[in-house]
């Protein structure tokens, strides 16, 4: 197996293009379009909490580019390593239906992406409408390396199952992290996980309130109109924040989860946890004014490890009728009541509302089970080379796995 793919396409066409054509080859009585994107992984110095980390990211963007297709396209994306690393990209929930080469999960469906090499990912997108994303999968590259995959109905957003948004936004929940983040996944491999992010981010942004000048900065500004309906496609892309949302004198329709229609319900509370996506409708009826769009990281109760207090924050802001320039710049925004970190009942309310909207062109799940399957998972840790006994918590004599049914897996010499 190799990594270097099918040559990619010059850079007149490529990095952030997309090219639509119709696909003539396979079934002649129908027509598919291609959708085709070049991934340029390298690393550039981005400035966050008032200094400078030198970070691996696509296109030189954080997030990385947004992918959007049509519910039936084939997607061609053109990855180009010019990181130091080895990398693959994981269209995380495409169901990879006759394409599992293209999953992107390094030593099991394909080698990974060498330094200086490329490789090209074609793979059809069908039988699923909403938001995923993609992001690396290799260490901890995936807190850098990451970004939108919307998939629109074939139809139009006039065959959403939900009134039809006057916008839609991605927005993607994260984490930035000062270090190296090739070391932090030696470190978890040894089992230390005593590292710790900087900061939370909304679409890259930390959110203030304050930048390193101390002047005060809004980070992540969400521009509404008084009536309006915003679809906000929500990503949860950190390495292991679950996070609550909340939105000052809002609410959410949630109406979609993984690329899965939902049956809507209205929730003051988003819980979203790390590769989750959730599609939720919000109607702009509160006063004109400014909001603040908060997400707090969600934390288990003692005893078990607590981790520093993290939030982010982004702004609400109801555009002026007059000339549909912001208006209210001076006035303090509104702050939602949020949850508590260790409030995990509100995560388990959350998701135990969400069941699935019945699909007209999507075939009925079964009532009945042919067969039935007990998984267990598990984390642990071995000693090394196989080694009857070591010392273990952070000792280099062990090493950190994770297993299902006992089983756990490692990556070949």
């Amino acid at each position: 197996m190799t990594s270097r793919g099918v040559p990619v396409v010059p850079a007149v066409a490529a990095a952030t293009a997309i090219i639509f054509f119709v696909l003539t080859a396979g079934q002649p009585t129908a027509t598919a379009a291609i959708v085709e994107h070049t991934f340029i992984v390298s690393q550039v110095n981005m400035t966050r909490s008032c200094k400078e980390t030198l970070v691996t990211v696509v296109n030189g963007q954080l997030p990385g580019p947004a992918i959007e297709v049509t519910e039936g396209n084939s997607l061609s994306v053109h990855v180009v390593n010019k990181s130091p690393y080895n990398i693959t990209i994981h269209w995380h929930g495409v169901k990879q239906r006759l394409s599992c080469w293209a999953d992107g999960v390094p030593m099991i469906t394909q080698c990974p992406i060498r330094p200086n090499h490329n490789f090209t990912y074609r793979f059809d997108v069908a039988g699923q409408e909403g938001t995923l994303l993609w992001h690396a999968h290799v260490g901890c590259f995936r807190a850098t390396l990451h970004g939108a995959l919307i998939i629109r109905p074939r139809h139009g957003a006039s065959s959403y199952p939900f009134p039809k948004p006057h916008m839609e936004i991605p927005m993607i929940l994260g984490e930035w992290w000062d270090m190296d983040l090739a070391q932090l996944d030696r470190n978890m491999v040894d089992g230390d996980f005593l590292d710790n992010p900087t900061a939370m981010t909304i679409n890259g942004q930390l959110g203030g309130p304050f930048d390193c000048s101390g002047i005060v900065k809004d980070g992540f500004v969400l521009d509404v109109e008084t009536g309006m309906t915003y679809l906000l496609r929500l990503i949860n892309a950190a390495l292991f924040t679950e996070f609550y949302l909340k939105i000052a004198g809002h609410k959410f329709t949630v109406v979609a989860s993984d690329a899965n229609y939902v049956n809507p319900y209205t929730t003051d509370t988003i819980a979203i946890a790390p590769g989750e996506t959730t599609d939720v409708l919000v109607v702009a009826d509160a006063p004109p004014g400014k909001y603040y769009m908060v997400a707090v990281a969600l934390q288990t109760p003692k005893p078990d490890q607590q981790l520093p207090f993290f939030m982010t924050s982004g702004t609400v802001q109801y555009r002026s009728h007059n000339n549909g320039t912001r208006g209210h710049h001076n006035v303090a925004p509104v702050v939602p009541d949020l949850p508590d970190q260790h409030d995990t009942m509100t995560t388990y309310y959350f998701h135990g509302n969400m069941t699935s909207l019945r699909h007209p062109r999507r075939p009925q799940v079964p009532v009945h089970a042919d067969e039935h399957f007990f998984v267990t998972l598990s984390d642990g840790s071995i000693c090394r080379h196989g080694h009857p006994s070591c010392k273990r918590s952070g000792s280099n004599e062990s090493i950190l796995v994770a297993a299902m049914n006992n089983v756990s897996f490692q990556l070949p010499v």
